[in-house]
């Protein structure tokens, strides 16, 4: 029996730039929640006696110019070489191998495997070989080859591990990089794969071969919301594969929706958020929060009231600041609703009323949804296009599901405007 850490896409040395407009001093404790994350996973290992550690891709922010990340990375190495605890990397998208990238000396326990063919390596438990692993990095960012075709069978008699940076399968809000599918993957007789990429911790097969996703160890942003983490793997006399998660964020995302039905009173709704803020402190971790009012009312008048919104939000960042540990608001979004009995409006002779039929046609229709994927398809050609690609987002991103959820959207907010204009 032997036990090992699967991790992937820390990016360490993420520079937030979004939050760092509104707040430099919030933008450097994301910032730090990288490292932190990190120190947590060497300190998980030690505390563990696991045999070694597998990062699967995007350690590292950048390829070029990230040299305190390599630094880092190089420490963290040393520190489980000094444990006896084996260190196995590949380079993803974000930090590929790239030509001018930092070139370090690196500690004999670090396994940096390359974008070549190569050997497995051998690694040890007890005194005894007890796993193989290989794997491959990206030489290129926009790695489009399906990688998986050229790992070798693994040896006999070991456990195999393959470790890749992949789309495998279909994956949302991440870019097709080195994409393969599932099968591709077991047909090569692995044990155990740990992929990187994809930010949310996800088992696609849970044996023969297990095949996962860590996640990553920190959120980066909203959509990452939730306690984040490594794999703590323990692979049993038998060859039986058990994945435990474990947690690693330094500082968490969460998204509260906030329901303005029962508000009559701004001061209503403050107290439910201070409410919210407080409960967050409670869980002893430093947060970021994006609150959602969602449900009907007179507050939903906050949706017009840009400047009201802004004096909410700096309220309650300077409300989160002096709680232990700290909260931070990162934004208040507005999705309530008019007060306003919809069916019954759809079926009035006046402007309004007609407004809304047109609404519900266009949204019953297949032909007017596929012409609106069609234009709305139109900036992913061309150098934008690529851009787009690179934070993962393609055309199939916009399906008629999502573009008949954008005209529910749109016809409350016309809705409500010529609400307004009667008034």
């Amino acid at each position: 029996m032997f036990r090992f850490i699967h991790a992937s896409d820390l990016h360490l040395g993420a520079p937030f730039e979004g939050i760092r407009l509104e707040s430099a001093e919030i933008a450097d404790e994301l910032g730090r929640s990288t490292y932190r994350a990190l120190d947590s996973i060497v300190r998980l290992a030690t505390d563990e006696a696991v045999a070694f550690v597998l990062l699967a891709g995007d350690i590292c922010n950048r390829a070029t110019g990230n040299l305190g990340a390599q630094l880092a990375l190089r420490e963290a190495a040393r520190t489980l070489g000094d444990a006896g605890i084996a260190l196995l990397i590949v380079h993803g998208n974000h930090d590929y191998l790239a030509p001018d990238r930092p070139d370090l000396d690196w500690p004999d326990n670090c396994t940096v495997f390359g974008p070549d063919a190569a050997e497995p390596v051998i690694l040890h438990a007890d005194g005894r070989e007890a796993a193989s692993v290989f794997g491959l990095s990206y030489s290129r960012r926009d790695e489009t080859a399906n990688l998986a075709k050229r790992f070798p069978k693994p040896p006999d008699g070991l456990f195999s591990i393959g470790l890749l940076h992949t789309a495998c399968g279909p994956v949302s809000d991440h870019a097709a990089y080195a994409p393969c599918t599932p099968t591709d993957l077991v047909e090569l007789g692995y044990d155990y794969w740990a992929l990187g990429h994809v930010h949310a911790r996800t088992i696609l097969r849970e044996a023969s071969p297990c095949i996962a996703y860590s996640g990553c160890p920190q959120g980066l942003n909203p959509k990452e919301q939730g306690p984040k983490g490594v794999l703590l793997v323990t692979v049993g006399d038998n060859g039986g594969v058990t994945t435990v998660f474990r947690e690693t964020d330094a500082v968490r995302w969460h998204i509260v929706d906030v329901d303005v039905t029962p508000f009559t009173r701004d001061q209503d709704l403050l107290d439910a958020l201070e409410a919210c803020v407080a409960e967050r402190a409670a869980d002893g971790r430093t947060a970021l929060v994006r609150f959602r009012l969602i449900g009907r009312g007179p507050l939903h008048r906050l949706q017009s009231d840009g400047q009201a919104l802004a004096d909410m939000r700096i309220h309650l960042r300077s409300f989160g600041a002096t709680s232990s540990p700290p909260i931070w608001t990162e934004s208040i979004q507005v999705l309530t609703q008019p007060d306003l009995d919809i069916e019954a409006r759809r079926k009035a002779e006046d402007l309004l009323g007609d407004f809304l039929r047109i609404a519900e046609d266009a949204r019953a229709s297949d032909e007017q949804v596929a012409e609106l994927i069609k234009v709305l398809g139109q900036p992913f050609a061309g150098a934008q296009g690529q851009a787009l690609r690179e934070v993962g987002l393609t055309p199939k991103w916009i399906t008629p599901e999502k573009v008949r959820e954008w005209l529910t959207e749109a016809e409350w907010m016309g809705a409500d405007r010529l609400i307004r204009a009667e008034e």
